[in-house]
């Protein structure tokens, strides 16, 4: 998920929260049959690029949207042993591109192919909730190393890279409307529960619970 989305927006200094509160105004409601579509897109008739060839022939790139990863059956053994918990192939985290950031209202003009390559793909554990994640569950059986709190060294991010590359695939759905996105997201998620999404929304399963432990130590290590 958005790194945005699960952290509470500090106000510039100029602005007090008073002003805050009077400027905030509601995000705008999804509708339901774009909820189908994305849950038709992500889980149900995915078409799935391996991280590997990506972005080989995924479409409306350059849009906000929707987008889910997930593992084969080699990569579920991995995160099984990482979690000390069963976790089967198939679609582990969901997350967006693009939303406007609400209550605020602040636009974002973030694009599924950007965030998906720049951020998740080829990124760092400090700017990807994703990353940070695997790091989390991988870091014994990837000997990663950690530079300073969430900073791993470079080929410890390189090694990460390497294994979403041999592991993961990618879906995505476009989605336009960047004032509703968050709040399909959201709805989405509530209705997939993948097991790697830690957003407070969700049931506190042990797999979300050992996440959040395992993510922790990142942070410790360094």
């Amino acid at each position: 998920m958005d790194p945005d989305s699960q952290l509470t927006p500090t106000p510039p200094d100029d602005e007090t929260p008073a002003l805050l509160d009077e400027q905030a105004v509601q995000a705008p409601k999804w509708e339901e049959r774009e909820a189908w579509q994305a849950l038709d897109d992500l889980d149900a008739s995915p078409i799935l690029v391996p991280a590997s060839e990506w972005p080989a022939g995924a479409e409306g790139l350059d849009r906000p949207g929707l987008f889910a990863f997930w593992v084969d059956e080699a990569g579920a053994a991995d995160l099984s042993r990482g979690l000390d918990l069963p976790l089967e192939a198939g679609r582990i985290w969901v997350g967006q591109a693009g939303a406007t950031r609400w209550p605020s209202g602040r636009a974002n003009s973030d694009t599924l192919g950007d965030r998906i390559a720049r951020t998740h793909l080829q990124g760092r554990v400090r700017s990807s909730t994703l990353r940070l994640t695997l790091a989390g569950i991988l870091f014994a059986q990837l000997e990663l190393v950690v530079q300073a709190s969430a900073l791993l060294q470079a080929s410890a991010e390189q090694d990460l890279s390497d294994w979403m590359s041999a592991h993961l695939s990618i879906a995505v759905h476009p989605h336009d409307d960047r004032d509703t996105l968050a709040g399909l997201e959201q709805a989405v998620a509530q209705r997939l529960e993948p097991p790697l999404n830690i957003e407070d929304y969700l049931p506190a399963t042990s797999a979300r619970q050992s996440v959040i432990a395992l993510r922790r130590r990142i942070s410790r290590e360094g």
